[in-house]
């Protein structure tokens, strides 16, 4: 047997009905003829067991009333529902997202010839010789059917079944398929016959969720769409009819039945030689399960979970979120993140190295472009995804304290009341603050022993508590919880005194968005994940613009920056240095239960916790670590995290403050420390409140307001 090429027939597609031959010309094709040969052709298959003529007086009225006056008018499809897919900032894919329909859009050119003609030959071989109907194969289809008492065998064109899976539905009534076949000559008025098997081979069903011979070649073979071979394209074919019953993972015997079926009529149409079909239907079935997880329903990554979530929170991608639930996973976005993939990889790598293991606390990561807001890194460590999809990155249990960290917000507030880095206070342990910030008594204490009288640029670097304490007694716990705000915290803050020591809940996200303020000048740019997105079609819709606004001045900025960059010099953060100018701060939570440590160069900003997801539950003794404070557990994770991230960036140095101050780290005593050799002397201004008598001992301080003091250990450093 010969092998005969299949290739649309030159010239047009011929009359809009025919039976392959020109089966309707002439005066059939006016007015009401047209309704009853519609009636014959239709109704007679569609109510298969019916008095014949009740079928077709039913369709002619049927078809007079409702459906001739639109047949002049094309029918435009919608575009079909397909997935998106999610790349980090160097291209590389992420992940595909789907609702309902796993289904990758292709163009015709990118289906070989034989998944062409596997398609053609098992559901319709005269598609590009016949026109919207093939009334010979109906009349055939529905002899057929009457003889056996029931359906056995089809006559719908390939055009008619993308109309019935796309607009009509398949509810066997009269007059959807009246309907059906009305909406297929209005499709083949709008459409060539190459764009109408596009859309069919991209909208067939496939069995497991999956669309698309695009979407089925991933999801069987892990292949692409050009490179199925004849028996894997024949397989795909033969799913078409029955999509569970020949699903070749649960029914393979039935699938390569069917499949056979496919190559033989591919065989009887001469469109593949015997050898090629001896080949093909002799091949076993070779599934792969590589392209299975390439798209999901939902996000597998906190990043991931992250990035949808601020596309669907963002109104640029629509007015409802119904509008961009359908936009993310049925558009066929392609959503461009800001991830740098490296540092992601280094991420994780560094709280697996650092925190990893049954036993250990979990951890999270976050970090972000100061000047663009970029997320270019987000890791959670010792907390699975698939197990938890609980982000500890953006909500950590609803927000954790951050210890002294949160001092970087009192500080500020500070500077920017005009009081001096060399306001000189005292830090005798405990301390009783008579109603504080204008609410109740708050008793103190320093994380560890100390006294003696301390300027606020080594109160900030050594994190005494009593200090900060009175810092905020000073300015309002108000005035901290509006600068914190500005400077990027989301959260709700409750203004009282202890606020200084992180009493309120916050996010890794958030803080280092904060601290990213300092390092831009005192501009705050809004984190976000998304840098642009490209549309089905391929335009980019929407290419992210930094939302900043000042926050601080930038001589504030570079005030409090300089005095961060002596918590890692000298302070609590040594463990953080990496050798070029840097700054930060650590916090410790109550009774050692969240452990901080968030800082940042010029050019990136970093934040990292540390404690249990479960609760707020002490960490007095971490294995290799000891007590829980953020200079011991969370500054080295900063540490190995950032040498890597800025190993290919240039050093840069921060603004000069505009007050200068001590350089180096002189013990406090009963006086003052003196000032290094560039700083000005450090008298104490008006401003600075005398130094309070010490208070009976006290172990710790309250976490929020209280009159006496609290039983448990003290914020940390």
């Amino acid at each position: 047997m010969g092998v005969r090429a299949i290739e649309p027939v030159p010239g047009p597609p011929g009359p809009i009905l025919s039976g392959g031959r020109g089966f309707l010309h002439g005066p059939w094709a006016a007015g009401g003829r047209i309704a009853l040969a519609l009636a014959l052709a239709v109704g007679v298959a569609s109510v298969l067991l019916a008095p014949v003529a009740i079928g077709i007086d039913s369709a002619a009225h049927v078809a007079d009333r409702a459906f001739l006056p639109r047949l002049a008018r094309p029918l435009r499809l919608p575009p079909l529902p397909e997935r998106s897919s999610i790349y980090a900032a160097d291209g590389s894919l992420l992940q595909r997202v789907y609702l309902n329909f796993d289904r990758e859009v292709v163009p015709l050119s990118r289906y070989n010839h034989v998944t062409r003609r596997a398609v053609l030959a098992i559901e319709d071989h005269n598609f590009y010789r016949h026109g919207a109907l093939d009334i010979l194969s109906i009349l055939r289809a529905a002899v057929v059917d009457l003889a056996a008492g029931r359906i056995v065998e089809g006559g719908s064109t390939i055009t008619q079944q993308l109309v019935k899976n796309t607009v009509t539905g398949d509810a066997q009534t009269l007059q959807r398929k009246i309907r059906e076949a009305f909406d297929a000559i209005r499709l083949e008025r709008a459409y060539s016959k190459d764009q109408i098997l596009a859309m069919y081979l991209n909208q067939v069903y496939l069995g497991n969720g999956v669309y698309g011979f695009a979407t089925g070649a991933q999801y069987y073979f892990d292949e692409r769409p050009e490179q199925l071979t004849l028996a894997q394209a024949a397989l795909l074919a033969g799913m078409i009819e029955s999509p569970t019953f020949y699903d070749p993972i649960r029914r393979p015997h039935q699938a390569r039945e069917r499949r056979n079926v496919v190559l033989s009529r591919m065989l009887d149409l001469g469109w593949i030689s015997p050898a090629a079909y001896r080949r093909a239907a002799a091949t076993p079935i070779r599934l792969s399960k590589a392209g299975r997880g390439a798209a999901r329903p939902g996000p597998r990554s906190f990043f991931e979970q992250y990035v949808i979530d601020s596309f669907l929170s963002n109104p640029a991608f629509g007015e409802t979120v119904r509008e961009r639930m359908h936009a993310l996973f049925q558009g066929g976005l392609k959503i461009y993140t800001t991830l740098d993939p490296e540092l992601q990889r280094e991420a994780v790598q560094v709280l697996k190295d650092r925190m990893g293991g049954p036993g250990m606390p979990q951890s999270a990561l976050v970090s972000v472009v100061p000047s663009t807001g970029a997320v270019r890194a987000m890791a959670v460590g010792n907390w699975s995804y698939a197990q938890h999809q609980y982000n500890l990155a953006t909500d950590p249990g609803g927000g954790r304290t951050a210890g002294s960290a949160f001092k970087a917000f009192t500080l500020a507030a500070a500077l920017e009341a005009g009081i001096s880095p060399n306001a000189v206070y005292n830090g005798d342990s405990p301390k009783t603050i008579p109603n504080c910030g204008g609410g109740e008594t708050w008793t103190v204490s320093n994380a560890e022993p100390g006294s003696g009288n301390y300027p606020l640029w080594l109160a900030t670097a050594d994190s005494v508590n009593v200090v900060f304490a009175q810092v905020i007694d000073q300015v309002g716990p108000e005035a901290v919880a509006k600068v914190a705000h500005r400077m990027g915290i989301t959260s709700h803050l409750t203004p009282v005194c202890p606020l200084t020591l992180g009493t309120s809940p916050v996010s890794p996200l958030e803080m280092t968005s904060a601290y990213a303020t300092l390092a831009n000048g005192g501009i705050h740019c809004d984190p976000n994940p998304i840098a642009r997105v490209v549309s089905s079609t391929g335009p980019t819709i929407y290419r992210a613009v930094p939302e900043c606004h000042r926050a601080l001045s930038s001589d504030i900025a570079a005030e409090e920056t300089n005095m961060l960059e002596g918590v890692i010099r000298f302070g609590t953060g040594t463990a953080a240095d990496i050798g070029r100018p840097a700054a930060g701060k650590t916090g410790t939570g109550q009774n050692y239960q969240d452990a901080w440590f968030v800082g940042y160069v010029p050019q990136l900003a970093t934040g990292v916790w540390v404690g249990y997801a479960r609760g707020e539950i002490p960490m007095p003794s971490v294995p290799g670590y000891g007590a829980g404070f953020g200079g011991t557990l969370a500054a080295p994770i900063w540490h190995d995290f950032m040498l890597f991230a800025t190993q290919n960036m240039p050093v840069l140095d921060f603004p000069p403050p505009p007050v200068s101050f001590a350089q180096a780290s002189p013990s406090p005593t009963g006086s003052p420390p003196s000032p290094g050799p560039t700083s000005t002397p450090s008298p104490v201004p008006s401003t600075t409140p005398s130094p309070l008598p010490s208070p009976s001992p006290s172990p710790s301080p309250s976490p929020s307001p209280s009159p006496s003091p609290s039983p448990s250990p003290p914020p940390t450093p």
